[in-house]
């Protein structure tokens, strides 16, 4: 059985997921047999988790979409899938005072994304436009009325 290439690539789409995926299987690991807790932000992130697979399961364009947009959360602080990740702030300037933040959030949700949209780039072409975004929900309407 030989997979086609757009198969590939859809298989490709999975590969950040899988990694949120095992990230969050060494977080809960990492919390059973030692004595950390969750905190909030672990909580968030493995409460994404399923829906970022119903959405490709859904339709596999917004689960790509939803991904992006979890790793982007992610990024910013606002879910984390690890103890050892920590925010990160960097700034310019010369003392304390005319500092100006130039990053703030996970260094890993970057090397995450970047990862996304590589192997999923292909999706986010024409996403500000308003033809992106009705044909995306014409299809999905189209889907489950058939």
């Amino acid at each position: 059985m030989t997979m086609t290439k757009e198969r590939i690539k859809n298989v490709l789409d999975l590969v950040p997921f899988l990694i949120l995926i095992l990230s969050a299987i060494v977080l809960v690991w990492n919390v059973a047999t030692t004595d950390l807790v969750f905190m909030r932000k672990h909580i968030v992130g493995i409460c994404f988790l399923p829906i970022i697979y119903l959405a490709f399961w859904w339709r596999h364009k917004v689960g790509v979409l939803v991904l992006g947009l979890i790793l982007l959360l992610g990024l910013l602080s606002l879910l984390s899938y690890s103890y050892s990740v920590t925010t990160t702030t960097l700034s310019i300037g010369k003392n304390e005072d005319s500092q100006i933040p130039v990053f703030y959030g996970q260094p890993i949700f970057l090397l995450w994304l970047l990862i996304h949209f590589i192997v999923s780039g292909r999706h986010y072409i024409g996403i500000v436009t308003k033809k992106y975004w009705l044909d995306l929900f014409a299809k999905s309407v189209k889907e489950t009325t058939a």
